[in-house]
């Protein structure tokens, strides 16, 4: 018997502007039939979604009830619309079927083994190093980022799989201090 289930598309920047429409098919058709498989099984369901859902954020740190400030049409729109979408799939199968399921929000997580090519912020930061080069910051330097280690990570995800709560998103990833 399935007790868990798990889903989630590309996360690097690199792999969902090469494979756009894979990437919107993974969340939509792709989390369709795991939740199928889910209710089929009576198994809990964990949707790995991202903290893209909020866009451009206005808000920072992001808090669950925040809905984000989002562009539907732009070039990381695959990625954003699909995890938003099988967000939304996600609570339409909790609240039509009951089916046991759990969001998380995954932040910018980091580790071992990461692609050094992925276009993630850190494997950036780290090649410019490696090379000697300056490190690129976009923007006014301003901007917040909410960075998580992969073990950090995984704990979360174990403890919300253990939890035994249905029908809710949590954000994981490391709290930033408000300026």
């Amino acid at each position: 018997m399935i007790s868990y289930i798990t889903w989630h598309s590309p996360a690097s920047p690199i792999d969902y502007a090469r494979i756009p429409i894979e990437t919107l098919i993974a969340g939509s058709l792709g989390t369709k039939n795991m939740l199928d498989l889910a209710e089929k099984n009576n198994a809990r369901f964990l949707l790995a979604s991202t903290s893209e859902v909020y866009g451009d954020p206005l808000e920072h740190p992001q808090k669950e009830t925040y809905h984000g400030n989002v562009n539907s049409i732009g070039p990381r729109s695959c990625y954003d619309e699909a995890k938003r979408f099988a967000e939304a799939l996600t609570m339409a199968y909790y609240r039509k079927h009951r089916t046991n399921v759990i969001i998380a929000r995954i932040f910018n997580t980091y580790g071992p083994r990461m692609r050094s090519g992925d276009g993630r912020v850190i494997p950036n930061f780290i090649n410019q190093a490696l090379r000697n080069k300056a490190i690129t910051i976009n923007g006014d330097g301003s901007q917040t980022r909410s960075f998580c280690y992969v073990s950090d990570l995984v704990g979360g995800l174990t403890e919300l799989m253990r939890s035994g709560i249905k029908g809710d998103v949590f954000n994981l990833g490391n709290p930033m201090k408000e300026q």
